[in-house]
């Protein structure tokens, strides 16, 4: 069986071909995404992307999924996952139905983040990461363990990983292609600085490759985006649920202690049909 996993950052599988538009690793091809699938008509039984989708604006988020279409077999299965737009209005409009409490009031601040900030941020990390910071530095337990109920993100974890990286581990863990990317980072870093500072934040958008959300969606607007590129069988799962075979085994959507690794998120699956 053959198996895609598209965008698959550092979150891949032995048994999947991983692509994404740089490599780390020898078993990820690096691929621009931008551009058609590396893969002929009908070449793959699987593709699997998981929290991709929603970096590309929505005219090429659907030419991605035309191009799964084009490289999955006759009933080979699409399977997307993306975050939940309407499951995060939800719990902002929960959230603000009860402001005149005192939790609800400090569950706002991350919340009304974790809806925007991603759309129009313009510094790598934007508020989330400040904001991370700011209840580690106040020892706010109930904001911290809201957070990771949210997102899965253990922000102590992340801040601490961030904070104790050495030189020498940065150093020993560059590979060729980190090292590629380096100099072209430093070399865009270097034309940006060369327009001035006081216009410099309000041109330039200083976020890293796949941070930001250019589109979200929903249950009704993925499942007519899977209808209009046609694909037929379209059903909502979950992380512990699919029809791929044996995906339940894979440590894609779940953890290795099966606890969802991303909750908030919304799993669409469908058929290509026979011609």
């Amino acid at each position: 069986m053959k198996k895609l996993n598209f965008g698959c950052g550092h979150r891949f599988s032995s048994g999947w071909i991983n692509i994404d538009f740089n490599s780390e690793h020898p078993e990820v091809i690096a691929h621009n995404l931008l551009q058609p699938l590396p893969y002929p008509k009908d070449y793959f039984d699987v593709i699997y992307s998981s929290h991709v989708l929603e970096h590309f604006s929505k005219d090429t988020g659907e030419m991605l999924v035309k191009e799964c279409y084009r490289v999955l077999k006759p009933q080979g299965i699409l399977r997307i996952v993306v975050p939940d737009l309407e499951r995060t209005c939800r719990e902002y409009l929960r959230v603000i139905d009860s402001i005149e409490n005192e939790e609800a009031r400090k569950q706002y601040e991350w919340i009304i983040i974790e809806l925007i900030d991603q759309l129009v941020r313009t510094e790598h990390g934007g508020l989330m990461k400040a904001y991370w910071r700011q209840v580690l530095e106040n020892n706010d337990e109930s904001s911290i363990n809201y957070v990771q109920a949210r997102t899965g993100v253990n922000i102590k974890e992340e801040i601490a990983t961030n904070n104790t990286n050495s030189v020498l581990e940065k150093v020993f863990s560059i590979n060729q292609n980190k090292l590629k990317n380096k100099f072209k980072y430093l070399y865009i870093d270097i034309v940006k600085r060369l327009i001035p500072r006081y216009v410099r934040k309000s041109m330039i958008d200083e976020t890293f490759l796949g941070e930001k959300h250019k589109w979200m969606y929903d249950s009704y607007s993925m499942k007519t985006l899977f209808e209009r590129v046609g694909f037929s069988d379209i059903e909502f799962m979950d992380a512990h649920t699919s029809k791929i075979p044996n995906f339940t085994n894979e440590v894609l959507d779940i953890n290795p202690d099966g606890t969802v690794y991303l909750p908030g998120s919304l799993y669409c699956e469908g058929i290509k049909p026979n011609k």
